[in-house]
């Protein structure tokens, strides 16, 4: 099992960022091997500002996902990645307007390339790229650029048995 904590910085530029400021992000995910892949679970929190003078408000995004990725091992101590999630974006926003939608929720997937490498026993410093697509009624696209560090464990004997 490992587990990783990553900081991440949305890098596209389109017609999302004309109503807000990409503010920071923060991730945390759950990864294990599964058959053939790796099953992942990635939660990321993010804040956005609103962009003065446009009629929006601020808010804080929740993006949990389940995934799946494959990969294998360049050279020694470093492994490349491939994979997709999918879950669900909740908005949560900052408009105190009683007649405002305070909450949001919306599917969404996201697709990365990850690099990870061991720098110690079990540590790894990880880098990834990914694009996320919610489907809202205009769907929202961004990509993400995340660097972080992991950790693994050896999987609890419940978590085994429940994986195979």
């Amino acid at each position: 099992l490992d587990v990783g904590l990553y900081g991440a910085a949305t890098v596209s530029d389109n017609e999302f960022n004309s109503y807000w400021d990409a503010g920071p992000a923060g991730a945390v995910d759950f990864v294990t091997p599964f058959y053939v892949g790796r099953a992942s679970l990635l939660v990321r929190v993010g804040v956005d500002d609103a962009i003065a003078g446009q009629s929006t408000s601020g808010y804080t995004s929740i993006f949990g996902a389940l995934g799946w990725r494959v990969g294998r091992s360049l050279v020694e101590h470093l492994r490349a990645d491939i994979g997709l999630h999918v879950g669900l974006t909740e908005w949560i926003f900052d408009s105190e307007d009683d007649a405002a939608v305070r909450y949001e929720m919306e599917p969404g997937t996201e697709a990365g390339v990850r690099l990870a490498y061991e720098f110690a026993h079990r540590w790894h410093a990880v880098a990834e790229a990914s694009y996320q697509s919610t489907f809202t009624y205009q769907r929202i696209e961004r990509a993400y650029v995340s660097v972080g560090i992991a950790r693994s464990f050896g999987a609890p004997g419940w978590i085994r048995g429940v994986l195979e």
